[in-house]
């Protein structure tokens, strides 16, 4: 299990938020509504990798691309003053249900 996030290493730059990742493909910092991606695989270097991998990709991109990969994955997405769940395969379940 790995996560990656904003939710420790950040700066605030006026309103923004930006993250010590980069997404290369603008070659700046990962700016979406991310706080953190949790995913859980069969090692951590790939879980790691994944998790990574989703958040630069965004809320929207990377729940497709996890959902068509089959990932167990926990997105923390800001929601307004809030933080909103959304799970995806062993994640995807409340307990007790």
């Amino acid at each position: 299990m790995a996560t990656s996030g904003d939710y420790r290493r950040f700066m605030r730059l006026g309103d923004l938020r930006l993250a010590h990742t980069i997404d290369s493909r603008r070659g700046a910092p990962v700016l979406n509504n991310i706080a953190s991606v949790t995913v859980l695989a069969p090692t951590c270097m790939d879980a790691d990798a994944w998790a990574t991998a989703l958040l630069v990709a965004g809320p929207e991109r990377g729940l497709l691309l996890a959902r068509r990969l089959g990932l167990d994955v926990l997105m923390l997405l800001r929601r307004g003053n809030g933080i909103a769940e959304v799970g995806l395969g062993r994640f995807g379940t409340v307990a007790g249900e």
